[in-house]
């Protein structure tokens, strides 16, 4: 007796991953796109933040770069307690200090378009997500870590300022990573 076997058909045409060995993989976009050398990944620490007071990182996708930048992931560690608020539709009133961002395939020379920065003076847009990294204050502080971990996608001319307010009755140290690809 034969027995027939039918394969699904695919629900739409997926192109596989197929890594320098030969072998093949579903990744996740990123992996792909880290593959490509359109992935890219900047991070900054804030030394000695007083209690109360705020560090911002911006990140924006200038008009006329294009690309599109499809954001995986913002991570925010901390020594203490803080708050991290992102905002869209921001306003740059007076410029920071550029952040060079770093292809994640280190073989590849391209460059990323995003206009990433710190220090400067800005003007709040909408506030788009607002959460609280755990810690704590002197000797009780264990640090914590916070990821904004939905893609989000900055057309052309659009940008986020990613907040952190040290919360704890000390300074402390902070770091802001975001891992991104464009296309």
């Amino acid at each position: 007796m034969s027995v027939s076997h039918t394969v699904p058909t695919p629900i739409c045409d997926r192109k596989m991953l197929q890594l320098p060995d030969g072998c093949l993989s579903i990744a996740p976009r990123l992996a792909a796109k880290i593959l490509e050398g359109r992935a890219f990944s900047v991070s900054h620490r804030f030394e000695g933040v007083a209690s109360g007071a705020s560090e911002d990182v911006y990140f924006g996708n200038p008009a006329g770069s294009g690309v599109s930048l499809y954001v995986a992931v913002i991570e925010v560690v901390s020594f203490a307690q803080a708050w991290v608020d992102i905002y869209r539709g921001n306003d740059i009133i007076s410029p920071g200090t550029a952040l060079e961002p770093m292809n994640l395939h280190l073989g590849h020379t391209r460059s990323s378009a995003a206009r990433v920065e710190y220090g400067g003076t800005y003007g709040t847009g909408k506030r788009a997500h607002s959460t609280v990294c755990p810690g704590g204050s002197r000797i009780r502080a264990v640090g914590g870590i916070v990821e904004v971990g939905e893609t989000v996608v900055l057309p052309e001319g659009h940008d986020l300022l990613v907040r952190v307010t040290n919360k704890s009755a000390s300074a402390a140290d902070f770091s802001v990573r975001i891992i991104w690809w464009e296309e």
